[in-house]
């Protein structure tokens, strides 16, 4: 037992020299991740003073003179909803074919005939332009519900003041509103560093699960490999060194991440630390099953890395890697349960910015355990039969 262990120890040590015998490779590893992870953030970050999120950028257009058209015009050019600047129709119709910007709001004249409608009683209704740019589906949506509040609003506060004309006492609403947030954790918000440099970590993890897989592959098809198993050195002790070297070097790329994301933005495990180990580990030993089941099934090399590629970068957008899970369509979110990126992401979340606690976590890193130990006996099973075979080959 004391035997294997040392020449487990003695090839993971190998590994280890050979990962820092090119030191700028080995320095790209713990730079890309970082870098990755402070793109997406700041791509997805909104300052917390900012409490309307972003504005459409739109132009109003009004053409008729009418106190109840003017006073609609204030309230578009008012609304948090809108980045809004009054134009004439062709200023507005030149900018829109130019996409500065795309969207155009006209208030034709006799639109304040709007003032005298009334639920359930038949009349022409007035029309209201939208002019937009034919690319810009979106904005046009947006901008149409955000007009239909708008206006609705000043119909309905028209209405009221024709009602209360000559009476002092203006009545209360009948109701009053209380927000009130709903969560395991109610001081939770979302932080879109916390959730890029989880994605980004769980995605190079991968990666570099990939690469070392690669490695072991190109030394299956060298001199390297016939050497090692022409030592005193079982399969067993082979593969654990691997595994064992190629899960420190990304337990190394967790730590470095995290702390330089703590320093630079602020990113904090707010939840279980242990719990956040925990499914560091297993994230590690995730990425030693990938390198391991590329190495074992991949073929060729060129053929491991590119199914490889396209088998990460699946899993990390279907798991929540790329942006938020809450963001995906709902057959996409089912889907994902079946893969273990999308319960390491929920674990790491949960103990990063949703403050979880361990028995929060608990669940993901059972899971994440779970597909690693499948995937790393599924590779030790297929090296050990391509060994046979290889091995009664050779007699």
């Amino acid at each position: 037992m004391t035997s294997r262990l040392q020449l487990t120890l003695a090839l993971a040590r190998k590994d280890w020299r050979l990962f820092w015998a090119d030191r700028r490779s080995a320095v790209l590893c713990f730079i890309v991740p970082v870098l990755l992870a402070s793109a997406f953030g700041m791509i997805f970050h909104r300052p917390a003073h900012i409490t309307t999120g972003s504005k459409l950028p739109i132009l109003v257009v009004v053409e008729d003179d009418d106190p109840f058209t003017r006073q609609a015009a204030a309230d578009l050019l008012n609304s948090s909803r809108f980045d809004a600047r009054e134009v004439t129709r062709s200023e507005a119709e030149a900018a829109v074919s130019e996409r500065r910007p795309a969207v155009a709001i006209v208030l034709p004249a006799g639109f304040s005939r709007l003032k005298n409608w009334r639920p359930g009683v038949p009349n022409e209704r007035p029309r209201l332009e939208l002019l937009h740019h034919p690319t810009t589906t979106a904005e046009r949506q947006l901008a149409e519900g955000v007009i239909t509040e708008v206006v609705m609003k000043r119909i309905v506060s028209e209405s009221v003041g024709n009602f209360m004309k000559g009476r002092e006492d203006a009545p209360a609403p009948p109701f009053a509103i209380v927000p009130a947030s709903v969560s395991p954790h109610p001081q939770a918000q979302f932080n879109s560093y916390s959730h890029s440099f989880c994605g980004m970590t769980l995605q190079y993890l991968l990666f570099w699960g990939m690469e070392s897989g690669l490695l072991l592959l190109r030394e299956r098809q060298r001199g390297v490999w016939i050497r090692i198993r022409a030592s005193a050195a079982p399969l067993s002790c082979v593969i654990a060194g691997k595994a064992l070297a190629t899960g420190f070097v990304a337990l190394l790329q967790v730590l470095v991440t995290f702390c330089v994301g703590n320093v630079l933005f602020d990113v904090k495990i707010d939840g279980s630390v242990i719990g956040f180990a925990l499914l560091a580990v297993a994230a590690c030993g995730l990425a030693s099953a990938t390198g391991l089941l590329v190495a074992a099934i991949g073929g060729t090399e060129a053929r491991a890395r590119s199914i490889s590629i396209v088998v990460i970068l699946g899993v990390s957008m279907l798991g929540g890697l790329w942006v938020p899970g809450f963001l995906l369509p709902a057959w996409v979110q089912e889907v994902s349960l079946a893969l273990p990126t999308t319960w390491a992401m929920r674990g790491l979340e949960s103990v990063t910015w949703q403050r979880g606690g361990f028995f929060d976590a608990l669940p993901s890193f059972v899971a994440v355990a779970g597909f690693a130990v499948v995937l790393l006996a599924v590779a030790a099973l297929k090296l050990r039969m391509t060994e046979r075979s290889a091995r009664q080959g050779h007699r």
